[in-house]
């Protein structure tokens, strides 16, 4: 941030004007196309397209189509894209250092004269020479080569097993091929897709009454958060719909649109958060929640058109005379054209029976 208080944020241009011009269109590969921002749980669709998981849900739940090729899409569909995650957070990781080399001017050195060259020369010679070994006999490299090969065979059968194979338990369970953590076979897959750590786990501890899932020392893997499934709205009463907010922990407060967006923007923030490798607490996502209520929220109508009007008509106090009044030439524009379209159909119909009659008679002559 600088004097007058503009804030830097790091986008692909940075690049531009360095050596390393190029990297611009691979950074824009890195970034959502909705947020613009880096990957954040990457999540592919059924089209083959990645977005952030909170960007993809967020417009699925608008329309339910892609961002980029308008294909229909589903939630249930969405995949998590763990290749593009671990590129994304390697990218990030080293993306500072790499700018800032890539920004520090390179010193010019100046031509060098032919005194200075030669001059050089000899001392390369020289230090070439000094530190120059005698030539060793192939009986001596034979010898260290047989002593290599000793050693890494001492190595090799010194490195146990349980380091590159999870140990074979005979419990009913099955060890996930990346971290090792048994589960029910079952279980596996989405196990991938969602809490598997990336990397081997402690082994399991053998006692005297037998192999244990996991160390006494290290707790057991926490279960994953389950998702929350989406509703149907329209179907739910007003009581039904607080109860359900209710249940969440969130306010029922506001109108009926507002209680519906509500709920389905922490469903949103909610789903999203279990294709996280880092998920967030739920005081920190109730807490987004606050603050998109306070920002993008309020701008929810209170009530939609159509409810303003039929809010009119039932009104006590409406004046239905002034109405018709009001609207008289709309009502009488939609008889005379209701009458106009049933006289032409009247017609066809007529039209129709009498070349049928015409064309019997036509048969009998």
């Amino acid at each position: 941030m600088d004097a007058f208080g503009e804030v830097d944020v790091p986008d692909p241009t940075d690049w531009l004007g360095t050596p390393l011009a190029a990297l611009v269109p691979v950074e824009n590969a890195f970034r959502c196309h909705v947020c613009k921002e880096f990957y954040n749980s990457p999540m592919i669709t059924s089209c083959n397209h990645t977005f952030c998981s909170i960007c993809i849900r967020r417009s699925l739940a608008h329309d339910s189509k892609c961002p980029l090729c308008r294909a229909t899409n589903q939630e249930s569909k969405l995949r998590g894209n763990w290749a593009m995650r671990e590129a994304v957070d390697a990218f990030k990781e080293a993306r500072d250092k790499i700018l800032q080399f890539a920004r520090t001017p390179i010193p010019v050195a100046a031509p060098n004269s032919p005194k200075r060259k030669a001059a050089e020369l000899e001392e390369i010679d020289s230090s070439y020479s000094e530190n120059k070994r005698p030539r060793m006999s192939t009986r001596s490299s034979k010898a260290r080569g047989a002593e290599a090969t000793a050693a890494m065979a001492r190595e090799e059968a010194d490195t146990p097993e349980e380091l590159n194979h999870p140990p074979e338990i005979d419990d009913g369970l099955v060890a996930c091929p990346i971290c090792w953590i048994r589960m029910l076979p079952h279980h596996v897959d989405r196990h991938l897709d969602t809490t598997c750590p990336g990397s081997p786990q402690p082994l399991p501890v053998q006692n005297h009454n037998g192999p244990r899932p996991f160390n006494i020392s290290q707790p057991g893997p926490s279960k994953p958060p389950e998702r929350l499934p989406t509703l149907a709205y329209s179907i739910l009463k007003d009581q039904a719909l607080r109860k359900k907010l209710s249940e969440l922990g969130l306010s029922t407060a506001g109108s009926r649109t507002m209680l519906e967006r509500r709920h389905q923007e922490y469903v949103t923030l909610w789903n999203a958060n279990c294709d996280s490798a880092k998920p967030k607490k739920r005081s920190e996502l109730l807490h987004d929640l606050d603050v998109w209520e306070r920002t993008i929220g309020s701008r929810a109508p209170t009530s939609s058109k159509a409810a303003n009007i039929g809010a009119q008509i039932k009104d006590k106090d409406f004046d239905g005379a002034a109405w018709v009044a009001k609207h008289d030439t709309s009502f009488k524009d939609l008889i005379a054209n209701a009458r106009r379209s049933r006289g032409q159909a009247e017609n066809k119909v007529v039209e129709e029976d009498n070349n049928r009659s015409g064309e019997e008679w036509g048969g009998f002559e």
